[in-house]
């Protein structure tokens, strides 16, 4: 097996990624280019190309000749992902049912399901959730529709990652029975069904991310 040896460029992008993605990195602030040399310990090339990166998959709002800013949200900008991703999932279900073997579909389901369960208090749970939803993007053999969702899952993903911090694993569980159930009515051939609960597990998390952004406006207020 050949080893993939990453570029420093490639290493920073995946760590800043992942400190947005979990708000280590706090949302609406500042990457100062400087500051990201002296911390990687590289030229400004590397910090330049992984920004870039960062701001196509829409983590960064704008950049200038100091450094970046990491996209800022609020509900609207949750709903509008929400609901880009919402009409592309539900392509995806129905182009993988008229053109893929359900059978060979459901076993990829049935299979990021599992691992979901196992990972229920890890990171890779997140990764899991992308990958059952990407299977009917995968088998809907449409590459259009796959650079679409693939575009919006970042910001989804950062977004949902938020939503589900510090919560208990009930929510994650509630999110894994929702699967189960699309799986099932998938597996079933009663793709209209699985329609209906797609769109009432992404209808539940915009309820979700409401309550959690009313909840930091009134601590914002308090303070």
């Amino acid at each position: 097996m050949e080893l993939v040896k990453k570029s420093l460029s490639d290493q920073i992008y995946d760590i800043l990624k992942m400190e947005i993605l979990k708000n280590e990195i706090p949302f609406g602030s500042k990457l100062v280019n400087r500051a990201l040399q002296k911390r990687f310990g590289v030229s400004s090339s590397p910090i330049r190309d992984a920004i870039n990166r960062l701001y196509q998959d829409g983590l960064i709002s704008s950049i200038d000749k100091s450094g970046a800013t990491v996209v800022d949200f609020d509900y609207e900008f949750f709903l509008e992902v929400n609901e880009i991703l919402l009409y592309v999932v539900k392509m995806g279900i129905e182009l993988s049912a008229e053109k893929s073997e359900v059978n060979e579909v459901t076993a990829y389901l049935e299979r990021y399901i599992k691992l979901q369960e196992e990972n229920i208090e890890l990171d890779a749970f997140f990764d899991y959730d992308y990958k059952f939803h990407k299977t009917f993007i995968d088998f809907s053999h449409n590459s259009r529709l796959e650079k679409i969702f693939k575009e919006y899952n970042v910001l989804h993903e950062m977004l949902v990652r938020n939503s589900f911090l510090g919560k208990t694993p009930r929510l994650k569980q509630e999110s894994i029975d929702m699967h189960i159930r699309i799986k099932d009515a998938y597996k079933e051939g009663n793709i209209q069904l699985a329609l209906d609960l797609t769109k009432e597990h992404y209808k539940a998390a915009e309820k979700i991310f409401e309550s959690i952004l009313k909840h930091k406006e009134e601590v914002n207020k308090d303070d």
